[in-house]
């Protein structure tokens, strides 16, 4: 606990810093002048994150009919395999057993993000119970 003691008072600020009277009035003349544009700067960064809202909505609605696919026929379904070009039932099969893996890493990642997410709350806390 000591040891605790030794490292906050070295960080610890030694002294006082305070701004001289022109650094002051120049940064009051700069904040004067900026006040002006920060309303222009407001309605373009506003203008841009609405843009960017829309294009992520309009994706995720064209991904959404995209992945409304046709039921598989012996046709349609037609996958490379080490070069190899299969298609049909096996194609398929091929094809579902891949979704079957990417199902599983997705989850497994999942519950790797909530273990680390876990993690760090608890340090968080531990850390809050300290001070």
């Amino acid at each position: 606990m000591d040891e605790y003691q030794d490292i906050k008072e070295l960080l610890k600020p030694k002294r006082t810093f305070e701004a001289s009277s022109q650094l002051r009035r120049r940064i009051s003349d700069v904040a004067i002048c900026d006040s002006n544009t920060g309303k222009k700067s407001w309605w373009v960064r506003s203008g841009a994150a609405a843009a960017c809202l829309i294009m992520i909505a309009g994706t995720a609605m064209l991904l959404n009919n995209n992945i409304a696919v046709p039921p598989l026929t012996d046709d349609n379904c037609i996958v490379y395999v080490s070069g190899q070009k299969a298609s049909g039932d096996e194609a398929q099969a091929i094809a579902e057993a891949d979704v079957v893996k990417m199902e599983q890493f997705m989850q497994i990642v999942a519950q790797q993000n909530a273990t680390e997410k876990e993690k760090v709350n608890q340090f968080i806390q531990h850390n809050s119970l300290q001070k």
